[in-house]
């Protein structure tokens, strides 16, 4: 009985070990066939990328990389400042997404509806 266990669970592992070097075979063969074409894909953009930046000369693409720093800083604040724009709303839900002048002219107008309501009653 032990003997038939231990033979069967040897064939499940040689037959293992073959199934993992077939798989093994096929994916070395098809990472060196992407590896390859990857390579040459990088080689053709290095070079589009070297004429492209002749074409353009240094001082461009300083400006450019300075419009490129500007847009993402411009984004970072302006995110910053919707979420905290946001968390104030939250903190005032009174306010109704109002700015402060908006809220304000909102409170000088209930006031003047209220003295106008006393004055009639």
């Amino acid at each position: 009985m032990m003997k038939t266990v231990k033979h069967t669970i040897y064939s499940i592992g040689d037959r293992g070990s073959d199934l993992a070097r077939t798989f093994g075979s096929e994916t070395a063969d098809l990472a060196r066939r992407f590896g390859g074409n990857t390579a040459d894909l990088a080689l053709q953009v290095n070079k589009r990328g070297r004429k492209l930046a002749k074409r353009i000369g240094p001082k461009r693409a300083l400006i450019g990389l300075a419009v490129l720093a500007a847009t993402i800083g411009g984004t970072v604040v302006l995110v910053r400042y919707l979420r905290l724009r946001a968390r104030a709303a939250d903190a005032n839900p009174d306010a109704d997404g109002l700015d402060a002048g908006d809220s304000a002219r909102a409170a000088r107008k209930r006031a003047r509806a209220q003295h106008h309501a006393e004055a009639n009653a």
